[in-house]
């Protein structure tokens, strides 16, 4: 089995389960039990929040040990059901900005807070899957407190100028008295692609341990210090009080060994994954049928993650092309796993305007720092020798 679908989740790092499986059992204390085995496992516990800052670059205090990704994004939006952080304003009148292209944890979540008296600004991307960064300010209203946009998009592996964005937020949130919060998803970026939190100037960020080799279960959020709103989580005062509830030490020792292997190999495993880039938009863009979305990007575009690509043959349905694939002895997806099954599974690629059976042609394939040539080349000829007929077959019938 070849595997081509790290975006949705990263084979763990062997190394990284090591740290894991001794510190379940060397540790296995609560950290916030007040005996001397439950003080040596707070002691681990903040040495290994110290590691996982010291890879992002900040301070410990800012880290908030998550279940994972979903729900780092979801909490940061949440908070907004505190009264005390709408500064004054009444929720009816409260705004919310993000994009189409959101993950659903907080595309979804910002509409749902649609049904607390919050209004929801959903700025739309180009056909190149990115958003302008004037047209994010321009959505920013006199009443907006929370801005959330992806640094790296799951699907399309679009980056977003995130620092251009929160620059033009900032100039706002000055000129009319009020603190407007940014947060970033950055799940797809970490391990994978450079980038600096207190250059992106962010006050929040979110992170997911298994999409980077560390096991699933466990992520976090970065709060930037003197900008954390109020949780409404309330339970055992853990994650000083912003996240109730025993902390997952194994996973996030775990996730902090997998998140310092992977910064510290990562300008050599960016360099080969551009390389296998290349390889994959030039043989799919060569071959009969095949697309590459957006159909501008190249195959050196910096604008794009080198990890991720979005490719189809319409008409034929994506979900035939993995069906065939994973047969052949290849696993890739038809676009983010949290969203396989759900009716708006095509919501990205739609609103950068693909016709909606293009759309569902759409197949992710997405690699990782394994991710050999031969395999790249091994799949372009599964594809080769599998869709052709497929196609011809489907266009025969009138798809």
């Amino acid at each position: 089995m070849i595997y081509l679908d790290w975006a949705a989740s990263a084979p763990p790092d062997p190394g990284a389960l090591d740290e894991g499986r001794a510190a379940a059992g060397e540790f296995y204390a609560n950290p916030s039990s007040p005996h001397a085995a439950g003080q040596k496992a707070a002691e681990r516990l903040a040495h290994a929040r110290a590691r996982f800052a010291r890879a992002l670059q900040v301070d410990s205090a800012e880290i908030v040990f998550t279940s994972g990704g979903t729900e780092a994004n979801s909490s940061i939006l949440l908070t907004l059901l505190d009264r005390n952080r709408l500064g004054g304003l009444e929720r009816r009148k409260a705004r919310i900005v993000t994009t189409a292209i959101e993950h659903a944890s907080v595309y979804d979540q910002a509409r749902g807070l649609q049904g607390f008296g919050f209004s929801a600004g959903i700025v739309m991307p180009g056909p190149d899957g990115r958003i302008d960064p004037q047209s994010l300010v321009e959505a920013v209203e006199e009443d907006t407190v929370l801005v959330s946009v992806m640094l790296v998009n799951n699907e399309t592996g679009a980056f977003q100028d995130i620092a251009e964005m929160v620059r033009g937020v900032r100039d706002l949130s000055r000129s009319r008295g009020r603190k407007i919060l940014f947060h970033t998803d950055a799940v797809q970026a970490m391990g994978k692609v450079p980038f600096s939190l207190r250059a992106l100037d962010v006050d929040a960020a979110s992170f997911s341990a298994h999409k980077f080799g560390g096991p699933r279960g466990v992520g976090a959020l970065y709060v930037r210090s003197g900008s954390a709103p109020a949780f409404l989580s309330l339970g055992g005062g853990q994650e000083a009080g912003r996240r109730p509830g025993t902390e997952n030490l194994p996973g996030i020792c775990a996730m902090a060994a997998a998140a310092e292997k992977r910064l510290e190999r990562a300008e050599t495993e960016t360099r080969a994954a551009r390389e296998n880039m290349r390889a994959l938009i030039a043989g799919i863009r060569g071959m009969r049928g095949g697309w590459i979305f957006p159909s501008t990007r190249e195959d050196t575009d910096g604008r794009y993650s080198p990890w991720i690509l979005l490719a189809g043959f319409p008409p034929l349905p994506g979900e035939v092309v993995v069906r065939v694939l994973d047969s052949a002895g290849f696993c890739v997806s038809t676009g983010s796993a949290c969203s396989s099954k759900k009716k708006d599974r095509t919501r990205v690629p739609e609103s950068m305007g693909l016709p909606p059976d293009t759309a569902l042609s759409a197949v992710r394939i997405s690699t990782g720092h394994s991710t050999t040539r031969s395999e790249i080349d091994g799949l372009l000829a599964a594809m080769t020798a599998a869709i052709p007929p497929l196609l011809s077959l489907s266009r025969g019938r009138g798809a």
